[in-house]
C-alpha cells in the first residue's frame, strides 16, 4: 500500500497551484525592475549602491524646470533618504538615451548626457532629507542600471568640484568656500541662442551647460568672464534665470547675485566670434 503523502506528491498540480507558481515566477523575474529605495549618509557601505529598472513614463521632466529633459514616470523610480551631508554621484548605464532628475532639499538636479554615450550623471552635494530620483529617456524606452557612489574630494566635492582653472570644470560651493576665487576655462558660444531662456538673454551659447554649479549653502557670488571676444553669460537655476552681456570689464559679462542651495547651469556665450574665456567665481559681501 502506498503512503498517502507519496500519492499526493505524485498527483498532478491543480489549476490553483499552477497559478500560484506562475505568479511567483513572474515576481522573481520582475524583481530587478522593481523600484529600490536607499538610505545613505557620509561613508555609506557598500559603495557603490545599485538598482535597475525601465526608463521613462508618460510625464515630462520639464515640469521640474526647463533645464530638465526627457520622458519620466509620474512617480519617482527611486527614493533616497540622506541621513548626513554628503557628496553623491548618480550614474545611469542604459541601452537608450537616458536622462536623470534628482529632486529634494538641496534643489533640482538634471542631466542628459553627463555620463557619456548618451547616458546621464549627476554630481551633487546633498544635505539631509528625502530625495526623489527619476530615470527618463529621450526617444525610446530602455533598461537601465543606476549606480550611487560617494564623492570624497575631486569632482563635485564640497569646496570646489575639480581642479581650479580646469577646462569646463564644474563647481560645488557654499558660504566660505576655499580657495577663493574658483576658476575655469573654455571656448565661448555654440549653436543655440541664449534668448531661449528669455528675451533679456543674448548671444550664441552651447545647447548644454559649459559648467554646472552646485550650491550647498546660501552664498553671494560674483561671477565674471574674462575673454578674447564680446562674451555673454547665462545662469539658470531654481527660480531664476540670470543673464548679462557687458556687465564686466570691456565687452565681458558679469553677474552678482545671491544663490540658494540647488543646482545651476552656466552658459558662456558670445556676440560675434568665438573666443577663449576664463570664468572666475568669488564670494561677494552680500550687499
Amino acid at each position: 500500500m502506498r503512503h498517502p503523502d507519496s500519492i499526493a506528491a505524485r498527483a498532478p498540480w491543480s489549476a490553483r497551484a499552477w497559478a500560484c507558481a506562475l505568479a511567483t515566477t513572474t515576481l522573481v523575474a520582475a524583481s530587478p525592475l522593481m523600484a529600490q529605495d536607499f538610505t545613505l549618509g557620509a561613508g555609506f557601505t557598500p559603495d557603490p549602491q545599485t538598482a535597475g529598472g525601465l526608463t521613462g513614463g508618460t510625464g515630462q521632466a520639464s515640469r521640474f524646470g526647463q533645464q530638465c529633459t526627457g520622458s519620466i514616470s509620474g512617480t519617482p523610480d527611486h527614493r533616497i533618504r540622506v541621513t548626513s551631508a554628503l557628496g553623491l554621484r548618480l550614474s545611469v548605464s542604459s541601452d537608450t538615451d537616458s536622462t536623470l532628475v534628482l529632486v529634494g532639499p538641496s534643489g533640482v538636479f538634471c542631466d542628459d548626457d553627463g555620463a557619456g554615450q548618451l547616458d546621464a550623471r549627476i554630481d551633487a552635494q546633498l544635505i539631509p532629507g528625502d530625495y526623489q530620483v527619476y530615470v527618463g529617456h529621450i526617444g525610446r524606452q530602455g533598461n537601465y542600471r543606476l549606480s550611487l557612489t560617494e564623492l570624497v574630494g575631486g569632482a563635485g566635492a564640497a569646496g570646489g568640484g575639480g581642479d581650479n582653472g580646469a577646462r569646463y570644470r564644474d563647481f560645488s560651493l557654499g558660504a566660505g568656500f576655499m580657495p577663493d576665487p574658483q576658476t575655469a576655462t573654455g571656448a565661448t558660444g555654440g549653436g543655440t541662442q541664449a534668448s531661449r531662456f528669455g528675451s533679456h538673454c543674448v548671444g550664441a551659447i552651447d545647447s548644454t551647460p559649459d559648467h554646472r554649479l552646485t550650491i550647498t549653502s546660501t552664498v553671494t557670488l560674483d561671477i565674471r568672464v574674462d575673454s578674447t571676444t564680446d562674451s555673454s553669460l547665462v545662469i539658470v537655476g531654481p527660480g531664476k534665470v540670470l543673464c548679462d552681456d557687458d556687465g564686466g570689464q570691456m565687452l565681458d559679462a558679469r553677474i552678482t547675485d545671491v544663490f540658494r542651495p540647488g543646482a545651476y547651469e552656466i552658459y558662456v556665450g558670445h556676440l560675434g566670434s568665438v573666443g577663449e574665456y576664463t570664468l572666475s567665481i568669488t564670494e561677494g559681501d552680500g550687499r
